[in-house]
């Protein structure tokens, strides 16, 4: 098929645009939101890890300093006396120490050559005025007077007071420190001078219970929301599958009214109940899965991988390569054994059938004496079994446990490598705990996008087998300018109707032609029940002949409308006598404009009433396999009663062809012989009474029509009906309708 099916099948059916974009929207914000929740997971592990204090200088590592010297150099000298400024201290030679770029400049300033012990000790002091600029830079000034307090302020008195060695807790602020070189630092940032419950210190002087209950509040709020979307995201993705589901299955049930009925008869109706419900479902699982996933699953995938890379740049490299390693070894290993398992499963399946072959050779093996040879080919075939079974047990198996161990490999691999960036400095505990779970997390959207590219192979698949039965040419077709077909009052006439099955292409019926006058009962019997039934299907015109026409009251039926032809026309068919549901309905056929009298009086001339007063609730029982079973000639009687309440004047009826009850014949006979007068009536005829008593009988063979007349006339004359006959004597046992054959 051109293009692809789902997606045409994605225009034509679905629709509900605002449900789509809310679809659309909701998977955005879930994702979002799980972003959001990872790395406020980080936030929280770096509270707890660090208290929201900012370290010493003592406590940086050499590099650390290194890096902290270089960028103590790169401020300005405005910069750096501001800062040192805020330290207070009363020494101007001191002061003028401390604003040195380095070392290098303060060994002229020394006094003695003992001071030059202190210049180690001043880079402390340095570093607090560092972090002042920092705050001051990446946050704003406020952030920087909370470290370092303006001269006379109250805080600044407070802190004059306060143990050196102590750390104030300013939440947030020890992040933005630490960070303050990692590209992540303008948005730590942002967030702090957007935020100021992340930092400023309450009243017991700490920032961390106010932060870390502001956390607490915007984690419980994100993940109300992204419960709220993801609920969202499934009901609208739900309700637009269902509409479109509904939509395809009303599409393949009317159009198998369209293809007409031997076209159902030769596929099947088990093809369109496979589209109904398996294919349908299938196409169903591909449109929700695109609906929840096709923007969900690749969207959180990658900001998962956004929130590595933020970590930990090269550990987040690691593990992609390790993924790929996984991916490229461990899965066409895992494949390789998975394939080994079903071709050992073939195998083994092989291997059984030839044993269950050679248990049934015993009357053989003994009448021949071939014990011996018999127990080698079986002793051969059991270790051949064996062989079999071995390498479908060994490739399912070790398939599964192969890559869980290539994926454990990795993740300590990965665990390994993540350590050592924690003991080098380079790496820090929070980070290693936010790593370790977005790698958790990103597992469920790759395996969303795994499911996802498999239910839509599986529904391109459905669509393609729902579109190749949609697009078939239906038969039939009214014409734009049908006419009316009033009531039968001279004849039904077939001139020289051809016709092939639609299915198959094989000619059912070749140039028939003949008549059957008005209120005439007339009787097709032949050898193929095909042809017969072709014939049939012809009258209310439920195809068309390949050549030919069949007319009514003189017209040509291809160009009268079908309500007024089926009006005219009722047909009883013992493939379609009852549907599950209510008597009377099956007898009305829901029709409002038939009341229960009618149903009633419809029913006792076809003989049913007596029955189906006996039955649980009378009219109103359910029939049909989920409620209660009625005979076959209860079901004919039921069929005959719907047929009659429309009071058609053509009835084409198709008499049981299984063991019905004398009781039930005598009173088939009877409702046949009322119904008779002032309509025409075509059989396929099974007894031997209805052949005597239709005014003609026509011998179908070959799709021609062999021979008419009347029974008598064809006992004599016609092989073909004599050998009918004789073919229904041999099965009177079994259709015992029969058995009255001369």
């Amino acid at each position: 098929m051109d293009g692809d099916a789902l997606t045409r099948l994605r225009t034509d059916f679905v629709k509900s645009p605002a449900a789509r974009r809310g679809a659309i929207l909701s998977s955005i914000g879930a994702a979002v939101t799980c972003a959001f929740l990872v790395l406020l997971l980080y936030l929280f592990v770096d509270l707890l890890v660090w208290r929201g204090e900012i370290p010493h200088y003592g406590e940086l590592t050499a590099a650390q300093k290194k890096e902290f010297a270089t960028e103590w150099a790169e401020h300005s000298d405005a910069d750096r006396n501001a800062a040192v400024a805020r330290l207070n201290w009363a020494d101007p030679l001191r002061v003028k120490r401390l604003t040195a770029k380095s070392d290098e400049e303060l060994k002229p300033l020394a006094r003695s050559q003992a001071e030059e012990h202190l210049f180690a000790d001043e880079w402390d002091a340095r570093w607090h005025a560092g972090v002042y600029l920092t705050l001051r830079e990446r946050v704003h000034q406020a952030a920087a007077d909370a470290y370092l307090p303006p001269s006379g302020s109250e805080r600044a008195d407070k802190a004059e007071g306060s143990d050196p060695d102590a750390k104030p807790q300013f939440g947030l602020l020890s992040l933005v420190v630490r960070e303050r070189n990692r590209w992540t630092a303008p948005l730590l940032g942002r967030v702090a001078a957007w935020a100021g419950w992340t930092w400023k210190p309450g009243a017991t002087g700490s920032a961390n219970v106010t932060y870390l209950t502001g956390l607490f509040v915007l984690a419980l709020g994100l993940a109300a929301v992204r419960g709220v979307l993801v609920n969202a995201l499934t009901y609208l993705s739900a309700a637009v599958t269902l509409e479109a589901v509904t939509k395809v299955r009303r599409a393949v049930y009317f159009h198998t009214y369209r293809l007409g009925t031997l076209t159902m008869q030769a596929v099947g109706t088990a093809e369109a109940a496979r589209l109904l419900t398996e294919r349908v479902e299938e196409v169903g699982d591909a449109l929700h899965a695109r609906l929840t996933g096709a923007v969900r699953y690749p969207l959180t995938a990658a900001l998962l991988l956004v929130v590595i890379l933020l970590v930990n740049f090269w550990l987040a490299l690691s593990f992609l390569a390790l993924a790929s390693l996984v991916w490229l070894v461990g899965g066409q290993v895992a494949a390789h054994f998975r394939r080994e398992g079903r071709f050992g499963e073939r195998q083994a399946a092989a291997a059984l059938a030839l044993l269950k072959e050679s248990m049934a050779l015993f009357r053989l093996v003994k009448c021949f004496q071939m014990e011996r040879f018999n127990q080698a080919r079986v002793e051969r075939q059991l270790n051949e079994s064996a062989r079999a079974n071995w390498r479908k047990m060994r490739g399912s198996t070790l398939a599964s446990p192969l890559l869980g161990s290539v994926v454990l490999v990795a993740g300590v691999a990965l665990l390994y490598l993540a350590a050592r960036g924690v003991l080098a400095g380079g790496f820090t505990v929070a980070g290693l705990a936010v790593l370790a779970v977005a790698l958790v997390a990103l597992g469920a959207p790759v395996a969303g996008l795994f499911d996802y590219a498999a239910k839509q192979k599986r529904g391109r698949e459905a669509a393609d087998a729902i579109f190749e039965f949609l697009d078939r040419r239906g038969e039939a077709a009214e014409a734009a300018d049908a006419e009316f077909l009033p009531a039968l009052t001279t004849r039904i006439e077939f001139r020289q109707v051809t016709l092939d099955d639609p299915a198959t292409g094989k000619r059912l019926l070749e140039s028939v032609t003949f008549a059957v006058p008005v209120h005439a009962s007339a009787a097709i019997v032949g050898p193929d029940p095909a042809e017969k039934h072709a014939l049939m299907y012809l009258v209310p015109r439920f195809l068309d002949p390949t050549s030919g026409e069949i007319r009514i009251e003189d017209k040509n039926i291809r160009w009268v409308t079908h309500e007024s032809l089926r009006a005219q026309v009722a047909v009883v068919m013992l493939d379609d006598l009852t549907f599950t549901d209510t008597v009377a309905n099956n007898i009305g056929v829901g029709n409002p404009e038939h009341s229960l009298p009618q149903i009633i009086e419809a029913a006792k001339l076809a003989h049913a009433h007596q029955f189906i007063e006996k039955l649980p609730f009378g009219y109103e029982t359910l029939i049909g396999p989920t409620g209660h079973t009625l005979t076959l000639g209860q079901r004919f009687r039921v069929a005959l009663a719907r047929a009659l309440l429309r009071d058609p004047s053509v009835l084409v009826i198709e008499e049981p062809t299984g063991p019905v009850d004398e009781d039930t014949l005598a009173l088939l006979d009877d409702t046949l012989a009322r119904i008779s007068a002032g309509r025409t009536i075509l059989f396929l005829a099974q007894r031997l009474s209805t052949l005597r008593n239709v005014n003609r009988v026509f011998v179908l063979k070959g799709g021609r029509i062999e021979a008419s007349g009347t029974h008598d006339e064809l006992w004599k004359d016609s092989d073909t009906y004599r050998g009918l006959q004789l073919t229904a004597d041999a099965t009177a046992t079994e259709y015992p309708a029969l058995k009255d054959t001369e």
